[in-house]
């Protein structure tokens, strides 16, 4: 079988855009940083592989993943995998990635839907000590070539085809735009676009009994070592990166792990609505149950009426999602009821906010107690309300953070005076990530080069009784599945004949949570877009479904402040003064 590209690694970044491999590896806590966060038990010197060893030599059969595939015959959707099968896959994967020529440090790019083969490969690039670049499956080409050129990926998996957009072909078409992009790796058809076949390299061969397989031992030295980086979309070409260690997200599960970690018991079965490639997921879906010895259930394509019976059948006893999946699980659960006996609690929202109806609905549906949630890129699970407050049971607070984590807006941070004042929500703690990079900028942001604090983009301030209120997110990134880039989403909608000006805010649904609203100046009065018009002039230009605005206004002008910015913050207050669907204009 004949791979192209097996050559040493070719240190040089393309000027000015990329982060050099260095770079990433240069990114280490200080020695006192991490013996403080070791001591308080928010650290550690192993990883999640050694969780996965461990378990799959105390019970081997354990499962370890359940996996719904929707596009399967009926009877064949739910695959179960063993923790054995999952060890010995990454360490198969482990060693067609150092195959291919891969160092230490080289970025992989990973474009999958929710299949076990991406857990498998995400644990395997830990494992070859290459930091895993996560890509929703949402993401077109424009906004996916943008990932790989600033996080300089030496490979880029994909599937051939995946709910009607051919990943395989568009990878094929910008791959000459990237040089240093050693290969197009392809699970599905990849003869066609001359990319790498999954299943005939990674699947088949038994790379892990060969030379490659004799790698460093699981996890030797990477606890504080880059491994993951996150993409937050929506800056144009300065798109951020979240860089975690295995470390900072260890520190986002080790509140619900044993005290002697996991043993002969089963641990959780954790379940997320969301793509396995966003943060959530992988948090609560790869490495959380590893840590708990637990098991992860997902699947490939969202359907609420499947996310019942996958949570019935598989036991879950933790459930993830946001609020728009939730709102909808609810209205199938009241259709067609299912028996959740083991689960002992849910938890809504990330970036989102869940409404007080919402959290008061789905507590009986579930039959069990329903927390919302606060997170962001740098920080994973940030806050949490438990409802043990009038602020949180009205969905007015977001809750008190994790265990370790300091917020500025709470006191002993560094927030101005006024107490309650909305202020940058900046966090610190042993589950920040190690820096954040805006990509074309020369050096990243180092957490503990800042005295620890991180800025999340978001705007908060206490809500006076030991919790945070979240009152505006990050502006350039907004929704709730999908974190909208509004920059390029705003940039199509003014390639629209009717379109003058264009500006995308979030709006706060009762049932969907926080969903993107276009707001728009048309050229003419007397003809303007409809929504439906502008969805499908985006859907041509390459925005992925997840990123489509839900609700239209129009408006004879743009609100701006002296240098001809928008005023979002005023536009946000306009929109969520109306109704949506009657006409006006600002």
């Amino acid at each position: 079988m004949a791979v192209t590209g097996n050559r040493q690694p070719d240190r040089s970044p393309p000027p000015g855009r990329a982060l050099a491999p260095e770079a990433l590896a240069a990114i280490r806590p200080p020695d006192d940083v991490a013996a403080r966060f070791r001591a308080a038990g928010w650290w550690r010197t192993e990883t999640f592989l050694h969780d996965l060893y461990r378990t799959a030599a105390l019970d081997p059969e354990r499962t370890a993943i359940v996996a719904h595939r929707r596009h399967r015959a009926a009877g064949h959707r739910t695959v179960t995998v063993s923790y054995a099968r999952l060890a010995h896959t990454v360490d198969r994967f482990a060693a067609a990635l150092r195959s291919l020529g891969l160092a230490e440090g080289d970025p992989v790019a990973v474009q999958l839907p929710g299949w076990w083969e991406t857990a498998a490969l995400v644990l395997a690039c830990l494992r070859a000590g290459t930091p895993v670049v996560p890509v929703l499956p949402g993401v077109r080409a424009h906004a996916l070539e943008r990932i790989l050129a600033a996080s300089q990926a030496r490979v880029c998996v994909v599937p051939d085809r995946w709910e009607g957009f051919e990943h395989a072909r568009a990878l094929a078409e910008m791959a000459p735009r990237l040089p240093w992009l050693r290969q197009r790796v392809v699970l599905g058809d990849a003869a066609p676009t001359g990319a790498l076949d999954f299943d005939d390299y990674f699947r088949r061969v038994p790379h892990e009994r060969g030379r490659h397989g004799a790698g460093a031992s699981p996890g030797a030295d990477r606890a504080d070592r880059i491994g993951l980086m996150v993409t937050v979309m929506g800056l144009g070409d300065r798109y951020t990166a979240a860089l975690h260690t295995p470390n900072t997200l260890y520190a986002n599960i080790v509140h619900r792990r044993p005290a002697g970690g996991p043993g002969p018991e089963r641990g959780e079965v954790i379940y997320s609505s969301l793509p396995l490639t966003s943060l959530a997921s992988l948090l609560f879906t790869v490495y959380w149950p590893l840590a708990l010895g637990g098991t992860a259930v997902f699947q490939d394509v969202w359907d609420p009426g499947t996310c019942l019976d996958l949570m019935a059948e598989a036991g879950v006893t933790l459930a993830y999602a946001g609020p728009d999946h939730w709102s909808e699980v609810l209205a199938a659960q009241r259709e067609r009821p299912r028996r959740l006996d083991a689960l002992n609690l849910a938890l809504s929202g990330g970036r989102t906010r869940t409404s007080a109806p919402l959290l008061a609905e789905l507590p009986a549906a579930l039959g069990a107690p329903v927390h919302a949630v606060w997170g962001s890129p740098e920080v994973g699970l940030g806050t949490v309300a438990r409802g043990e407050t009038p602020a949180e049971r009205a969905g007015e607070s977001d809750g008190r953070p994790l265990p370790g984590l300091e917020v500025s807006v709470l006191p002993a941070g560094p927030c101005p005076a006024g107490g309650r004042q909305p202020a940058p929500l900046l966090v610190r703690g042993p589950s920040v990530a190690a820096a954040v990079w805006r990509h074309g900028d020369p050096a990243p942001v180092v957490a503990w080069e800042q005295d620890g604090w991180l800025d999340t983009g978001d705007l908060g301030r206490a809500d006076g009784l030991g919790g945070v209120q979240v009152l505006a997110r990050a502006g350039e990134r907004v929704g709730g599945i999908f974190m909208v880039p509004t920059a390029e989403v705003e940039e199509a909608l003014l390639t629209h004949p009717r379109v003058a000006e264009a500006a995308v805010v979030d709006y706060l649904h009762q049932e969907h949570g926080e969903l993107p609203c276009a707001v728009v100046v048309p050229t003419t009065e007397a003809e303007p877009p409809g929504l439906v018009e502008l969805r499908e002039h985006l859907a041509a230009r390459g925005v992925g479904p997840g990123f489509l605005p839900t609700r239209l206004e129009l408006a004879r002008a743009l609100p701006r402040d002296d240098r001809g910015g928008v005023r979002k913050e005023a536009l946000r207050s306009w929109v969520s003064t109306l109704r949506p669907g009657t006409p006006r204009t600002l």
